[in-house]
Parts: structure tokens; C-alpha cells; sequence
């Protein structure tokens, strides 16, 4: 199974070659091969394996460990909530720099400047950033998907959170995807969303 493109609505080309982070894409991707139907007010277990290609479950986590631990204390739980928005798929450090819009380097660097971080410490993640490549990655999902509000049965795919991004660190760059833990089932008319219980990791 794999992730289906991410729609282009919110793509930014980076111009320039100034050190930092730019938001290229961000949205929803289908999980290819993930169609289940939840009989009304029902629900249903799930399980699978997904193969992705992407920055691996672990690497992502560094990354959010890594900017949390280099923000003030008092920032801390302020960073923590930005995983409860829906537009962070459940992981704060898509809220951090993108808030589920596109965002250029300057604006990514603004934002940190913003929370606090020294020049020193925003060289730190940067780096970190430098080494995520993708690759073929394996993601696992146990969950529950409740249809709770419909009386009808709902039939869709799952989606993820996608966000890709652009690293520039002197004259070297990388490009790299990441998902985020949360997923959700979309019927096919785009009308009704249904809540899951469980992450991708």
C-alpha cells in the first residue's frame, strides 16, 4: 500500500538559498488500499501494514523531541497543545512549522525566532533535519474507526497528514515527506469524515 499524492493546492517553490525550512507541500494523502465500510451507528476494527515512502516513525519523533527540549520551559506545554489541531495529524511539530499551510523559509525561521530559539539552537534542528532521506518505511495501524453520527453506512479510504519539506543548510539540501500519526476514514463524496481510535505509531 501507498500514499496516494498529496494535493498540490498548497506546493511553494523556495527561492534563495537561505539556511532553514520550507514547507513545499501540505495536506491530506490517501492510504492506498485502506477502503472500509462502517455499518450505521457501527463501528469497526482494523489492522494493517503499510509500506511508505518517507522519513521513518522514529526520525520523525526525534525531530519533535529534539525542538521541544530546545524550547524555555514555560513553551513546553504551549508546543504540546499544537498537537491536539486537527491540522497537525497529532504531531506538534507539523502545527510548528506549518499549521497546515505551505511556508517558505523565512517564514518557518520567523516562527522560530518566534518560540524563543537561539540562532545556535535553530542550527540544531536544521541539521537534524538534514539527515531525513526517504526511503521505503513500514507503518503499522490498529484502530478502531465509529461512525456514530451517520445512519447509513459510510465506505471511504483513510487518510494521513503529509507534510513535505525542503532543508537548506549551506550550499546542501534535502527533500524529504512525513506523516503524521493521526489518521481518519473519508467517504468518496467528500461528505461525511468518521473518527478513529489508534495511530500509525
Amino acid at each position: 500500500m501507498l500514499l496516494s499524492q498529496v494535493p498540490t493546492v498548497h506546493e511553494y517553490s523556495q527561492g534563495g538559498a537561505t539556511d532553514g525550512v520550507a514547507v513545499t507541500s501540505y495536506g491530506k494523502g490517501q492510504l492506498v488500499g485502506t477502503t472500509y465500510t462502517v455499518p450505521a451507528h457501527g463501528q469497526i476494527d482494523v489492522n494493517f501494514e503499510l509500506q511508505l515512502e518517507c522519513v521513518t516513525a522514529e526520525q520523525i519523533k526525534a525531530v519533535n523531541e529534539l525542538i521541544r527540549g530546545l524550547l524555555d520551559v514555560s513553551r513546553q506545554h504551549e508546543y504540546d497543545n499544537l498537537n491536539k489541531t486537527e491540522a497537525s495529524g497529532g504531531l506538534s511539530f507539523f502545527a510548528f512549522f506549518s499549521g497546515g499551510l505551505k511556508s517558505s523559509t523565512t517564514n518557518t525561521n520567523h516562527t522560530m525566532d518566534k518560540w524563543g530559539l537561539s540562532e545556535d539552537n535553530q542550527k540544531k534542528i536544521i541539521s537534524e533535519m538534514m539527515t531525513l532521506a526517504n526511503k521505503m518505511n513500514q507503518f503499522g495501524y490498529k484502530g478502531t474507526i465509529f461512525n456514530k453520527d451517520y445512519d447509513y453506512s459510510v465506505s471511504g479510504n483513510l487518510f494521513g497528514i503529509v507534510m513535505d519539506c525542503t532543508v537548506q543548510q549551506g550550499t546542501s539540501s534535502t527533500q524529504f515527506r512525513a506523516l503524521a500519526p493521526n489518521v481518519h476514514l473519508a467517504d468518496t463524496s467528500g461528505t461525511a469524515t468518521l473518527p478513529t481510535v489508534g495511530k500509525l505509531y
